[in-house]
């Protein structure tokens, strides 16, 4: 789930993450406006479909509550955390897009560690909904945080 990288021997919830990282970082790249923002969004909205009908299948087959080789709830909620970087109004400093990256993967990475509230409880959700919800959250949470960081002129 999530191209095979769920079977990296160590920390494959990161390696998911990292790859959706560059995924965006390439689309950030090459598009801008309307087009980035439509793109943006039915990726968006293609990996989180993908996210709760793969991880409901994972766990009929592997009949554990979050297996570790299931990544694509890291992928879709790290995709969803730079939400905050396709807004529009939103503007950001030329040549500080790596800035926001990096500190975007890593808000995501501490929250989703951390899961402080209501993170954690949504975990309780039944089947994959407890499995996909709290990397969603997770990431509005980063999303909220980058754009403070770029309203405070942290990331400059």
């Amino acid at each position: 789930m999530g191209l095979g990288l769920g079977y990296f021997p160590v920390w494959p919830g990161t390696v998911g993450s990292l790859a959706s990282v560059l995924a965006f970082a390439l689309l950030f790249h090459f598009l801008e406006g309307v087009l980035l923002r439509f793109t943006y969004l039915v990726v968006l909205l293609a990996l989180v479909l993908v996210a709760f009908w793969s991880t409901e299948h994972a766990l009929r087959r592997w009949q554990t509550e979050d297996p570790q080789v299931v990544v694509i709830d890291e992928v879709a909620g790290q995709w969803l955390a730079y939400g905050a970087l396709v807004l529009p109004g939103i503007e950001y400093p030329a040549g500080a897009g790596w800035k926001y990256l990096l500190a975007g993967f890593i808000l995501f990475r501490a929250l989703d560690t951390m899961k402080p509230f209501p993170i954690r409880r949504s975990e309780h959700l039944p089947g994959a909904t407890g499995v996909v919800v709290d990397d969603l959250i997770a990431a509005v949470y980063s999303g909220l945080a980058l754009l403070g960081l770029n309203w405070t002129g942290w990331l400059r």
